[in-house]
């Protein structure tokens, strides 16, 4: 079979009864589950099984669910004989692909899910108490140095450019006030859609920059590993070749934009040149559709069920 290149999703891709059949499917990914819920103290079968999608919107309920969907599609991946040639996760996923590129073991991996989640969250709140409502919105028509000039050109305190999507597709993200003034500096120029995003707090963007150092020293007592395979880093495109790397990466990734147009530039030479193809790791296809949209030769697929999974394998033995 082809080696695959795995994209795993951000917040955003969270759904009630996600990665159930996988839970279902695999033993291993059974254990996944228990791991994951021991770690965090929060049990994740049951937010997955009875949860509604208002309590998957909280961070650490959300940061937690979309780990372990994208975690469990990998090791069910594997146990049925896949191989990966790269790794590169949007925003939360960056830590799936660490773990998928050899960085962290599922343990530290949740312990750092968790902790992400926590410091994103009450740094959120902070602000919101202090400032104003929050939130985030995705810009659709126009490109990321289009918006970024756009709104500092206009000087609206309290928003910025925070993911870096598609070459049609830009989130904003900051107080809901400002996002509102960006929203008609935006379409003035040319913006066809201005859509409302179901997630919590302005991340990516200056607002967070107040839990980088916490989150910074909470790596540095995590043990992490040298990468065993490619890692591209969501931050800025670059492979990640150190377990030092990374921590700075993460630590920066809070408070930095998404730059998910030049990793997939990256990753698209990577397939091309490693002949691998490309998978969405994860519950949803929010990258699939972001990969189309680049328009690289190899398409991506999503492998986050367990139907999903299944219907390639056969695909590639035939």
């Amino acid at each position: 079979m082809d080696s695959l290149i795995a994209l795993y999703p951000g917040q955003g891709s969270q759904k009630p009864k996600m990665a159930l059949d996988l839970y279902d499917a695999s033993k291993q990914v059974r254990h996944l589950f228990t791991l994951a819920s021991e770690v965090s103290g929060l049990d994740l079968y049951q937010l997955l099984a009875d949860g509604s999608e208002e309590d998957l919107k909280q961070t650490k309920a959300t940061q937690l669910a979309v780990t372990l969907a994208s975690r469990s599609a990998y090791l069910r991946l594997r146990e049925l004989g896949f191989s990966f040639t790269a790794h590169s996760g949007f925003s939360l996923g960056e830590l799936s692909a660490y773990a998928g590129g050899g960085l962290l073991d599922d343990e530290t991996l949740f312990t750092l899910v968790a902790k992400r989640a926590a410091l994103m969250d009450e740094e959120a709140r902070k602000i919101e108490e202090t400032q104003g409502k929050l939130g985030m919105a995705a810009i659709i028509g126009l490109d990321y140095a289009t918006v970024e000039q756009a709104l500092r050109e206009a000087q609206i305190p309290g928003v910025y450019a925070s993911n870096d999507n598609s070459a049609t597709q830009v989130v904003i993200a900051g107080l809901q006030e400002s996002i509102s003034k960006g929203k008609e500096v935006l379409q003035a120029k040319g913006a066809r859609r201005v859509i409302p995003l179901r997630v919590s707090g302005p991340f990516h963007t200056p607002f967070m920059e107040g839990a980088t150092e916490p989150f910074s020293a909470f790596l540095e007592t995590l043990k992490f590993k040298n990468p065993h395979s490619l890692v591209i880093s969501s931050v800025d495109g670059t492979v990640i070749r150190s377990a030092q790397e990374a921590k700075e990466h993460l630590a920066m990734q809070l408070a930095k934009p998404v730059r998910w147009t030049e990793a997939m530039k990256h990753l698209a030479s990577i397939s091309q040149e490693e002949h691998a193809q490309v998978a969405e790791v994860g519950f949803g296809t929010v990258l699939s559709g972001l990969w189309k949209n680049s328009n690289a030769a190899i398409p991506c697929r999503n492998l986050g069920s367990e139907d999903a999974i299944w219907a390639y394998r056969k695909e590639m033995e035939s």
